[in-house]
């Protein structure tokens, strides 16, 4: 895969962690941790940990791949337990079964950049 392309795949993926986190607020995934407060400064940091790598790789510093494995595991984990999530609860609000939607597509996403990461480096 092109540089360029695996740019645009992990910019989708950034995506859909930010579609993801406004579906587990919508969804009241908050309550799990205590309050909001608390998961947005949780789930802002998780956003910026997921720019970093990016950030570094666009300037063609290398260790910026070996953040972004860090950034598609978490990625690729939020698809599988929110997932088991849902299938263990069958409920989506305030439970690890909030953020399925797009969850999904969000595991899928950070499962194809993990991979792509192998042939950047």
């Amino acid at each position: 895969m092109a540089y360029e392309q695996f740019i645009f795949l992990y910019l989708v993926m950034i995506f859909l962690q930010t579609i993801h986190i406004f579906e587990e607020i919508a969804f009241k995934a908050y309550q799990a941790i205590g309050s909001l407060n608390k998961y947005l400064v949780v789930a802002s940091l998780l956003v910026f940990l997921s720019y970093l790598p990016l950030f570094l790789i666009t300037q063609k510093i290398q260790v910026g791949y070996y953040l972004g494995f860090f950034s598609s595991f978490i990625a690729f984990g939020n698809g599988i337990i929110h997932l088991a999530g849902f299938i263990k609860t069958k409920s989506f609000r305030g439970t690890i079964g909030a953020g399925v939607f797009s969850g999904i597509p969000l595991g899928i996403t950070g499962l194809l950049v993990f991979l792509q990461l192998f042939s950047q480096i």
